[in-house]
Parts: C-alpha cells; structure tokens; sequence
C-alpha cells in the first residue's frame, strides 16, 4: 500500500472514529475506587423562571450531595433540546437522559393518562398534589416503559386557569364560539368543543403571537407559566377556572438508568423523590404567591357558575370510564363530585 493510500485510509478511519464518538455523548467514566462519575443531561419546555427548573436545580443539587459530587446534571429549558415528541426520542436512544414531560403529550402516546386531564376532577392543587400518590397515578407511571422511558414521578405545573384577551367568563354560555389554546389531550378539547367552544392544540411557543393577534381568544395557563410567558401584557383578565391540574412527569431513558450499576440507580430515585417532595410544598406557595403578584398586572376574577361547567364534567367522566378501567379508577378514586 503506497503512502499516498496508507494517509486516505488514516484520514477515512479518524472521521468514522470521531462520528461514533460525537453520535452518543459519554456520561459516564469510572473513578479510581471503581465508582462512575456521571454528567446528565435534563431539558423541559418551560422558561428558566418556572416551577419545573426549580426542581430541575433542586434535583441537581440532590444528585450533587447524595453522589459525592459524581453526578452532575446540565439543564437544558425553555425546549433547548426541541419539542416534546423530539425530546422522547432522544430519551429512547439515550442521547438524554432526563425530561419533564407534559401529561397532555404523553396522553396522546398512552390513553390511560387522558384521566389527569379530566375537566374540573380536581377542586384545589392540594386535592391534585395528593392525587399523585394514588394507586392509578402509580400505576400509570409504569405505563412509559412500554415507550422506552422511565417514570419516575409526577412534577404537574399547577392548576390551568383561563387567561382571556376580552371579556371574562362566568357561565357556560359565555364559553360559546371562543378559540381557546389547549395542549391536547382528547377528554379536554371534547369537553370544551362541547360548550360550544373551538379548542385549539398549540405548543406553547405559539401563544403569545396568536393571542396578540386574534388567532386564539385565550389559552388554558397555570399561574406559573402566565407570569413566566408574560400573557398578561395583551390579555383582559385571568379567570380562576381550575378546570384542570396541569400533570407533568419526571422520565428517564429507561435504556441508560438500567444499564446504570443499581447502588447508583437507588442514588438517582431518592433524589427524584426529595425534588418531587420539595415541587409539592413549592406548588402551594408559589400559586398564592403568584395570583398575588398578578393582580398588579391583570384583573384575577373568580368563575361566579362553576356549577354549570361541573355538570358538563360528569358526562366527560362517564363516556372515558367506560373506555378504560384505570381511568375510571383515578376518577372514583380523587374525584369529590
């Protein structure tokens, strides 16, 4: 082989090396007593000054302390990493390793978890919060192995509120003919188009240009995500629907986390669980907090005939029990209606 050859061939062989390496991060490396160091990466779709990348840094804290400083975790928010059904396949091939996702999303890969999108199943965010420790929310976690995921529990954004661009709400008949912004989740659209709406499924990047400009009429939005997006700045009025407890969930490329030695498996669980227990206690004061402080932006108004929409509810909740038992489970098992 003459030189000229022997180059291209060192030269052909570099590239494929340097492809294979650049086609998986490494997030691992052994230490010299045995164990792993471990460089996560995390993203989620809400801003830096949302409830979630509080529990993102509170989880990287955790991992920090309960791993002697061998698991690191780069947070990547406001959809960094790209939308949701992008950051599911990056979790399948491990090229991340942990995501918050959206239950409205997940529903439309796994039905049974349409249940937390039931309109007004839950009377507070308290009742919402417990509600996560039921036996249906546990089961439904298991759920996303099938997709090559992890659930490792719930982190929901709070309760959804409708903040409007004109007149405020106070019975069904108000609702008629408005275009409202959902995230999905075929029990909420069916709901709301059967008031007499016209539900809309938007990624939240979309919003704000469409509220402004009349495409939508207002958006379903948790008090967190209104002061972080700044929808207060061309909406009227924000009224205290509580229609639905905006569910999220903490998962994990199941593909990774297995192949992880179980000591360092058991570190990544307890300091889920210490960042799940911190976002409950953080929910409940962040959203008397942040009604506090939007009363200095925008009419708060509470929804004078929640009667009304309840009755409406029932029937939602009658047609999807019948669909599925584990959503007829959480109904019967957190509904006080």
């Amino acid at each position: 082989m003459n030189k000229t050859r022997q180059l291209l061939l060192f030269s052909l062989l570099t590239v494929i090396l340097l492809a294979a390496c650049n086609s998986e991060e490494v997030t691992q490396a052994e230490t010299t007593d045995g164990n792993l160091n471990y460089k996560f990466k995390m993203t989620h779709i809400t801003q830096n000054t949302h409830i979630w990348q509080g529990f993102s840094e509170i989880l990287a804290k955790e991992l920090d302390e309960r791993s002697d400083g061998r698991m690191k975790l780069d947070i990547y928010p406001g959809g960094q990493l790209g939308p949701e059904a992008d950051i599911v396949q990056q979790l399948e091939n491990g090229s991340v390793d942990f995501a918050l996702l959206t239950v409205p999303y997940l529903s439309s890969r796994i039905p049974e978890l349409d249940a937390w999108n039931m309109p007004f199943l839950f009377e507070s965010l308290q009742e919402a919060l417990e509600a996560q420790d039921s036996e249906s929310a546990q089961e439904m976690l298991g759920l996303l192995n099938d997709q090559g995921l992890l659930g490792m529990g719930y982190m929901p954004t709070g309760m959804h509120h409708l903040v409007l661009k004109n007149d405020p709400i106070k019975t069904t008949k108000d609702v008629k003919g408005l275009k409202l912004r959902f995230t999905g989740g075929p029990s909420v659209l069916e709901y709301w188009e059967k008031l007499g709406a016209s539900p809309i499924a938007m990624g939240l990047s979309e919003v704000y240009s469409s509220l402004q400009t009349g495409v939508i009429d207002g958006t379903s939005i948790d008090s967190n995500a209104l002061l972080s997006e700044k929808y207060y700045e061309i909406a009227k009025n924000y009224v205290l629907t509580g229609h639905m407890a905006f569910g999220g969930i903490f998962t994990a490329s199941k593909m990774k986390f297995e192949n992880m030695p179980e000591k360092d498996q058991q570190i990544i669980t307890d300091a889920v669980h210490a960042a799940v227990e911190w976002g409950k206690v953080e929910h409940l004061k962040r959203e008397k907090d942040n009604l506090a402080e939007l009363e200095n932006y925008i009419p708060v108004l509470e929804l004078e005939d929640k009667e009304s929409f309840l009755k409406e509810a029932g029937v939602i909740y009658n047609k999807y029990s019948k669909k599925d038992e584990m959503i007829k489970q959480f109904i019967e098992e957190n509904s006080n209606h």
